[in-house]
């Protein structure tokens, strides 16, 4: 699907493929652009299926897709649900290749929570506490330390069902009205305030994927 939304790239190897995506997943960059990126990873896995760290990073980009198209946008073309299904296939893939690869843990707990499996999450993220510290990955985004911090505070939160839903609601819906005014920081700081006052990643996932239809 998405081959055919995207323009033909510039060819080049699986790591120059690979370093093209993350430029493009820099949403503080003039650059950032959501559909190269996804385009980019892909043609680095085509020539290199093996390695863990690029299934890891597109599944990361699929999964923060939600949170992109509030703040920066992704393009009308892409499903956010579609998105979220494609990276947890991706995260599960990199685990496969790699099972101590703690931040592919991380994204799919994030994915599961936005998905609603609480219970799927939950294994995610207690699964990083039982790895031992691995190999650190080149161009990784967290340390394993953070990682590990990150799951246990996921882990305490989990489920609260609390918050303000309908306060939330309108810090999303603010946070796409600066967007569209190309003022990004302040995007980013409304949604910031709305994932603190959302019930849930589920809630909020499906609130924005609502808001965005």
């Amino acid at each position: 699907m998405f081959g055919r939304l995207f323009s033909k790239s510039s060819g080049g190897t699986a790591e120059e493929y690979f370093r093209r995506a993350s430029r493009y997943c820099n949403r503080k960059k003039r650059e950032f652009n959501f559909g190269l990126a996804i385009e980019h990873f892909k043609e680095a896995i085509k020539l290199n299926p093996e390695n863990s760290k690029y299934h890891g990073e597109l599944a990361r980009a699929y999964v923060a897709a939600p949170l992109w198209a509030v703040t920066r946008g992704i393009g009308d073309e892409v499903s956010l649900k579609q998105c979220l299904h494609f990276g947890i296939e991706e995260a599960l893939e990199a685990i496969r290749l790699h099972q101590e690869y703690m931040e592919a843990y991380l994204v799919l707990g994030e994915a599961y929570m936005y998905w609603g499996d609480n219970q799927k999450a939950v294994e995610a993220f207690q699964s990083i506490l039982e790895l031992s510290a691995g190999p650190f990955f080149s161009g990784s985004f967290l340390t394993d330390r953070f990682i590990k911090s990150f799951a246990r505070r996921e882990l305490e939160h989990f489920g609260r069902g609390e918050g303000q839903p309908d306060v939330a609601r309108e810090h999303i819906e603010r946070a796409i009205s600066c967007r569209d005014e190309k003022k990004y920081r302040l995007a980013h700081g409304e949604l910031a305030k709305a994932l603190r006052l959302a019930p849930d990643r589920s809630w909020l996932y499906e609130t924005i994927c609502e808001i965005l239809r």
